[in-house]
């Protein structure tokens, strides 16, 4: 039987227990730490986290051709060849993602595991060598999750900071969505889950989520549900989250300081975006280019833009997790 219900983004962190390990019970405090503020340079502190869960992202592509990159000046040259598919063969392609979830009894932050890498590093005052090292490996990732989503920030709603080269946004959103509960049962990491459906973005998606849990957050925009989300699919099987590990929190829940960053709407934001097909450079404007580094790397290489945008050239189709 299929119960349908209309689940509004709660503060359902305030129970009892997590478990870490599906044998160890963690003691959460229902009372939130008073917020401090953020003592690195470069960053506001959003909250605490307790917790932090690692997603492997999926996206299933084609591969649409070959690129290089190369510049001179302030010109920017992108070529582009035929693709390479011996006959009879498919050239769909899996591109994985590293990706990861902090939360605490209030926020949570979605992000690219190297991005948090360099937020770790900054906020245990690791030396600078070492953040540029992980700076270094963010500007040459083939493939990398633009977003930050901060969940529950500021309360009941979600802000997303995204990229649209050459500049940074940020706009808000609403955090609830319309659930519909299913009877489906599987094990994700360890831990007993249970299925949910909603249509969000103009795509419907199949979730996994741990009542043994009590958070009602989930990977990039998914959440409002009695458990955490374990794992999330669509319906066309294209984009695909799964939990790999769930531990202990090592760093707060921070934004990245951004003077630039240019406030926006959701819906007008990913219009633009999806026009532009991602990231690519097609819509900039020559004068808006100051300057330009160009890294190469196994998938093509990636293009930093004006010292702060970085798009990433890959002969793999860009599939939006958006449509509308």
């Amino acid at each position: 039987m299929v119960r349908n219900l209309s689940i509004i983004a709660c503060a359902l962190f305030m129970s009892a227990f997590i478990s870490v390990d599906a044998q160890e019970q963690v003691a959460v405090s229902a009372k939130p730490r008073q917020m401090e503020k953020s003592k690195v340079a470069g960053y506001d502190r959003i909250g605490d986290a307790l917790y932090e869960v690692i997603y492997e992202y999926r996206v299933q592509t084609k591969v649409s051709g070959k690129l290089s990159a190369s510049s001179e000046g302030s010109t920017i040259t992108v070529r582009s060849g035929q693709a390479e598919t011996p006959e009879g063969q498919d050239n769909t392609v899996s591109d994985t993602y590293s990706t990861i979830l902090q939360f605490g009894t209030e926020q949570a932050r979605f992000l690219d595991y190297l991005a948090y890498r360099v937020d770790s590093l900054a906020n245990a005052g690791a030396p600078e060598d070492s953040i540029a090292k992980a700076n270094n490996d963010v500007d040459r990732s083939a493939f990398y999750f633009d977003p930050v989503i901060f969940q529950n920030w500021p309360e009941g709603s979600m802000t997303v900071d995204d990229v649209l080269v050459p500049g940074t946004f940020t706009y808000s959103e609403n955090m609830a969505h319309g659930w519909t509960f299913g009877d489906g049962q599987k094990e994700v990491c360890g831990y007993p889950c249970q299925e949910a459906k909603t249509s969000y973005g103009g795509r419907e998606w199949t979730v996994w989520f741990a009542p043994s849990i009590p958070s009602n957050v989930g990977p990039w925009k998914l959440g409002g549900l009695p458990g955490l989300i374990m794992e999330a699919q669509d319906a066309e099987g294209i984009h695909h989250f799964t939990a790999t590990a769930l531990r202990k929190a090592a760093c707060p829940i921070v934004r990245v300081q951004d003077a630039g960053r240019d406030k926006t709407q959701r819906d007008r934001f990913i219009q633009r975006k999806n026009a532009s097909g991602g990231n690519s450079l097609n819509n900039i404007p020559t004068e808006s280019i100051t300057s330009i580094s160009v890294f190469k790397n196994d998938n093509g290489g990636t293009i930093k833009v004006n010292g702060r945008v970085t798009v990433r050239m890959t002969n793999h189709t860009w599939v939006p997790l958006e449509l509308e």
